[in-house]
């Protein structure tokens, strides 16, 4: 489970614990330095739960002010977009840095009535928020769902922050080997280190259980707990890469054996199992992110019942518009009104010196008859440009999985403002899906 931070001072013993336990109370784990500490406690510690923190409360004081290791965990937070509750402990005089990083959020005192109510109820709302789901699909092969999957939200987690989670629902595990070689996914395969531990219970759940992958005639429907993050999912950044939260769960191809369930009554128990799992992991992400299959199976069914929003990348060609259709009327005819994901459409690999007729045509609404649904309404405002450095290409011997990612690569004709675009796409999409 996440927790929220807790900075403060060497001399905020008593607001600290008084803190402490108005969010024990609220059923808010929380984490902090031990008091007393500062600049003693270990860095790599700190700043690891600064990354899993769902939030920051920071205690405001002539301490806190005063410290820098509260100014580095402070900074630190910013860097990674986690939202802030700060409260004042006592009257001290704001630094330039604090004055800059609270600015209008200060608003309560310690001592102020209903002050710690108020933070709480904050807190709690940060805390328990369902973090956003995508599937990033389209019912048409070969227009860039990996491509999308990888950078777009390799750029969102980077540049706006939060923990993200990246899963491959693709038997082709594409996904996985953009950032691993093909030996390292199918090691990790065979721990059952793998998207299969989130449909079945497997030897990452108990050691003495049979792996759902030896046996496709053999269906594990028995309810299990969820694997804890660390072992089930692969860090992308690395301890000594970029900082933040870019986790995977990688792919495998033994997925395909749900095409061959023997009753609808054993899919949907796996179905459930594999929903139950998700629900559990948004408590430790800010944005969870399906790469999938192009056909419409029961692991499309499964990435539809599980997500908020599903983002279909396509390139400007009525094959791709086909695509496009199928996936909607599958989302509208296949998946219940309760669970029904909206649908946004990107369009990929586009010619950067001009629009095609057929971008425009869109646009303006000319094939949404031929859609189906209101494409032209559907469409990011931004589109992804025909680009090598786009391609999704096995990693080198010896790069690190982050190196990978368009937004962390050297220098680079064009790069610039592929960067940009990338980041407009990820905040017209983070706008979308939090609105």
């Amino acid at each position: 489970m996440s927790h929220i931070f807790i900075t403060h001072g060497p001399r905020d013993v008593d607001a600290l614990l008084t803190v402490h336990e108005v969010m024990r109370q609220a059923s808010i784990q929380t984490w902090y330095a031990p008091p007393g500490s500062d600049g003693e406690a270990d860095p790599a510690q700190i700043n690891q739960a600064i990354d899993n923190a769902a939030g920051m409360v920071v205690l405001v004081s002539a301490s806190s002010t005063r410290s820098n290791a509260v100014q580095a965990q402070l900074q630190r937070a910013l860097d990674r977009g986690l939202t802030l509750f700060p409260i004042r402990v006592d009257n001290g005089r704001l630094s330039r840095f604090f004055k800059s990083a609270l600015a209008d959020k200060l608003t309560d005192a310690i001592s102020d009535e209903g002050a710690l109510e108020r933070l709480a109820t904050a807190c709690r709302e940060r805390y328990q928020r369902r973090c956003p789901v995508i599937a990033v699909m389209n019912l048409k092969g070969g227009i860039g769902k990996t491509t999308v999957s990888s950078q777009v939200f390799g750029a969102w987690q980077t540049s706006l922050g939060g923990r993200t989670l990246l899963i491959d629902l693709d038997p082709q595990y594409n996904l996985t080997q953009t950032f691993f070689d093909m030996d390292h996914a199918d090691a990790s395969a065979a721990r059952d280190k793998s998207v299969i531990s989130l449909f079945e219970r497997s030897r990452l759940h108990a050691p003495e259980a049979t792996s759902p992958a030896d046996n496709w005639s053999n269906f594990s429907t028995e309810p299990f707990a969820p694997a804890p993050t660390e072992t089930i999912t692969h860090n992308l950044l690395t301890p000594d890469g970029p900082g933040g939260r870019l986790d995977l769960i990688s792919g495998q191809f033994e997925i395909s054996k749900y095409a061959f369930a023997p009753s609808p009554q054993t899919l949907a128990l796996v179905g459930s199992n594999f929903r139950r799992m998700i629900d559990h992991y948004r408590s430790e992400y800010d944005l969870i992110i399906f790469d999938t299959n192009p056909n419409a199976t029961f692991l499309t069914r499964c990435a539809l019942e599980a997500s908020d929003h599903v983002l279909a990348p396509m390139h400007a060609d009525v094959y791709s518009l086909r695509g496009v259709r199928l996936l909607n009327q599958v989302i509208e005819e296949q998946v219940s009104a309760d669970m029904r994901p909206a649908l946004s459409v990107l369009f990929n690999a586009v010619g950067r010196s001009e629009q095609s007729n057929f971008e425009a045509d869109a646009r303006n609404g000319a094939f949404d008859e031929q859609a189906g649904f209101a494409l032209s309404k559907a469409l990011l405002s931004s589109a992804l440009p025909k680009s090598g450095h786009l391609v999704v290409r096995s990693p080198e011997e010896g790069d690190a999985p982050w190196q990978q990612l368009v937004i962390h690569r050297g220098r680079g004709g064009g790069l610039k403002s592929i960067r940009q675009t990338l980041n407009t796409i990820a905040l017209e999409l983070k706008k979308l899906v939090e609105g």
